[in-house]
């Protein structure tokens, strides 16, 4: 009796809802028994498509495959299937050299439909054609609807960018549902406002890991079938250009990876998140990266990354020699900052050990003065609106410059005046999106200078006192967003020695700090100066630079 294995394989997930999986299967079985095989094995390819031919390098059948050439049936094999078609749609002649292949391999390949059997002994001339004239007619057939499904999606992209608001699919985020005739999407209130908080409190410090945390502890629902929030789910909704109502068009063939069409549509989406607080949950996104936060959940250092040495621009690096009991019996930490040039002997002579406490609470009291300092003429509302407005504008300006970039290279690679005609106008549309871009940045400078930063400051005011808590999980939430307030806010931080042993610094391209120790209060003392538009200009070059 030969071993038998059974494959079924369909393309769309609406034949997966029916009865495709059940028929197949149970003709297949009945065919094997009237044979007089004995089914070993039964392989399912759901919703993957043949016309491709990934099914057989990636899909259930490459598996198959596989065991074959590994010598999984050293006795023969039967590889039994409803219709040849199910096995692949591809070219006749990778069909015909795929199955001799196969045969050669001693695999017998058999169909329910017309009882045919292919094996190495019996390709006849009549089994050759019959092969070849199914594979040209089923991949004729796919390739045709393949083409109309094509056809179809770009004359819908087309339609959206003309302006054209419609639902191109009722697919849609978690967070919105699809209402109505015609189609519209609406937000889901409660699900829109888990979202915005996300982008909140990853503006406000928090890491997606503390996010899920916070959201499980207050058995807040998830989006799916989830028993709770996890910080990948997190980082899906804050990587989700749909927030902010763009849809980024993709092509997906089945079993294949999706790849982007390089086309984006605004407006598809109801937005959920302006574009401001999505901007800055980015920027604070990218603050957080590891080489900023440090090891563990201590977050000793607030300046890793930030603190450079003055004497040869190296970075300043912490080192922690533990805990000490005074004379008088209390405990205290030996933290420093040191210049990893001179720990590693090359050749920096600052090597002053910076008590990281005495220089923690020193750098911070000129932020917060600052923040305190109430300099800033337009009202809170004001500043928020137009801050929105820019980050909107800044938006439409990338889309426009990267459809004249691609508008180009189509121009050039084909030289048709249809391409550069189009080319023309998008680039005129990306001029007057960088003039409105620029006349809302002129109204923000008459309006507040740096308004934004209010954010930041009050975040550090209002959370110093739980810098070191003894709670862990507070201490760890206040010093994490801290951290990424000091590295938004503070241009420049140089420290310098030994003599004279200080630091300087620049918060907001604004303001240049000077930080010096005296040794008789046994603390640190500042002064403070406005920048002039030389100074500024100098920064931002070595920021440039650096």
């Amino acid at each position: 009796m030969m071993d038998c294995v059974i494959y079924m394989r369909w393309s769309s997930a609406e034949q997966s809802k029916g009865s495709s999986l059940e028929r197949q299967r149970e003709d297949c079985r009945r065919h094997a028994t009237e044979a007089g095989w004995r089914v070993v094995d039964e392989l399912v390819d759901d919703g993957i498509s043949a016309f491709k031919g990934q099914h057989t390098t990636s899909g259930a059948l490459g598996r198959f495959v596989q065991d074959v050439e590994d010598g999984r049936f050293p006795d023969g094999v039967v590889l039994l299937c409803e219709k040849l078609d199910r096995l692949s749609r591809q070219e006749p002649g990778r069909v015909f050299m795929w199955m001799m292949n196969l045969t050669e391999a001693g695999v017998m390949v058999a169909t329910v439909d017309g009882g045919r059997r292919y094996s190495q002994g019996n390709f006849d001339m009549a089994s050759i054609i019959e092969v070849v004239v199914k594979a040209q007619l089923s991949h004729e057939e796919s390739e045709k609807k393949s083409q109309r499904l094509s056809s179809a999606w770009a004359v819908k992209r087309r339609r959206l960018n003309s302006g054209e608001k419609f639902v191109m699919t009722r697919r849609a985020p978690a967070w919105l549902q699809v209402v109505g005739n015609p189609a519209t999407f609406i937000p889901i209130p409660e699900r829109a406002a888990v979202v915005r908080r996300i982008f909140e409190e990853t503006v406000a410090g928090y890491g997606k890991h503390h996010i899920a945390r916070n959201l499980n502890l207050e058995n807040v629902p998830t989006f799916g079938r989830a028993d709770g929030w996890h910080a990948s789910s997190i980082q899906k909704v804050l990587r989700n250009p749909a927030v902010i109502g763009e849809l980024h068009p993709a092509r997906k063939a089945r079993g294949a990876k999706r790849t982007m069409t390089g086309d984006i549509v605004e407006d598809y989406y109801p937005a959920v998140v302006d574009a401001d607080l999505h901007r800055r949950a980015l920027t604070a996104i990218a603050e957080r990266s590891r080489k900023f936060t440090g090891r563990g959940r201590k977050l000793v250092n607030l300046f890793s990354g930030l603190a450079t040495c003055g004497s040869c621009g190296n970075k300043m690096t912490f080192r922690s020699k533990g805990r000490k009991q005074r004379a008088d019996g209390t405990w205290v930490s030996e933290d420093y900052l040191i210049c990893d040039g001179y720990q590693r002997g090359k050749g920096c002579t600052n090597g002053v050990h910076f008590n990281y406490a005495v220089w923690e609470e020193g750098i911070l009291d000129p932020i917060i003065f600052e923040a305190l300092s109430g300099d800033r003429s337009g009202s809170h509302s004001e500043v928020r609106d137009l801050e929105i407005e820019i980050a909107t504008l800044e938006r439409t300006w990338e889309i426009a410059k990267a459809r004249s970039d691609s508008a180009l290279r189509i121009a050039v690679d084909t030289g048709r005046p249809e391409a550069q005609a189009i080319w023309t106008d998008l680039v005129a549309e990306s001029d007057v999106a960088m003039s409105a871009l620029d006349e809302a940045r002129g109204r923000l400078q008459l309006l507040a200078h740096a308004p934004s930063l209010e954010e930041q400051w009050a975040r550090i005011h209002q959370l110093r006192s739980q810098l070191d808590h003894e709670n862990e999980t507070l201490r760890f939430d206040a010093r994490s967003k801290v951290m990424s307030a000091v590295h938004a806010l503070v241009n420049r931080l140089v420290f310098y020695g030994p003599s004279p042993m200080g630091v300087d610094m620049v918060i907001a391209y604004e303001r240049s700090v000077s930080i010096y120790y005296h040794d008789l209060l046994g603390g640190t003392e500042w002064s403070m100066c406005r920048l002039n538009a030389e100074h500024y200009l100098n920064i931002e070059d070595e920021a440039a630079e650096d």
